[in-house]
């Protein structure tokens, strides 16, 4: 519904929807004095990056829920504050647990269908008392439960787990806590 005579010109489009754009040539040095083409553009919703994480105030060696309340989105990528990162297609929460005490910086970045995103970054706080556990037994049968043995705890910074036979040789190792040994 404007106008403009400019060689670049910008336009805010305030609402969505579809809209043609028509370009007018003129140039009287030639014999096709006028020339105009179109084209059509799509305005879509920018989304609204939005959430919470509970519980706050924490609660200690407890995994935070990050609940998504964002608007107009169809992905959304997780920061966590601490080098960990979640990329996700669905709306439900996530859960993450931090390896120390302190504050962090978590952002959410919600993308729409279009490729547009919004950002929303809050602090969030963990308390974290070091712990960890070693399980004395599992089946590595194939079943899918307790196939693997693994570390776990709190407030793992870095560690170096091994496993001897009962004649002394060494038949696994790991210094990730998320490796296990399935038994082989």
């Amino acid at each position: 519904g404007t106008t403009s005579t400019q060689v670049n010109p910008t336009h805010l489009y305030s609402n969505t929807g579809n809209y043609t754009i028509k370009l007018v040539a003129t140039d009287t040095a030639t014999c096709n004095k006028v020339d105009s083409t179109t084209f059509t553009i799509n305005v879509n919703v920018k989304p609204v990056a939005g959430f919470s994480a509970a519980p706050q105030p924490p609660k200690s060696n407890t995994a935070i829920i990050f609940t998504n309340l964002s608007t107009g989105g169809v992905s959304y990528k997780w920061f966590f504050g601490d080098g960990d990162s979640i990329l996700s297609n669905s709306m439900e929460s996530v859960s993450h647990i931090y390896n120390s005490s302190g504050t962090f910086n978590a952002c959410l970045i919600v993308f729409n269908a279009a490729g547009c995103s919004d950002t929303i970054c809050q602090n969030v706080t963990a308390i974290i008392i070091p712990l960890f556990d070693v399980p004395n037994a599992f089946s590595p049968n194939g079943d899918g439960v307790n196939d693997k043995i693994f570390v776990r705890g709190f407030g793992i910074n870095k560690m170096k787990w091994n496993i001897y036979n009962r004649w002394g040789a060494l038949v696994f190792e790991s210094s990730d806590k998320n490796v296990g040994w399935d038994g082989y």
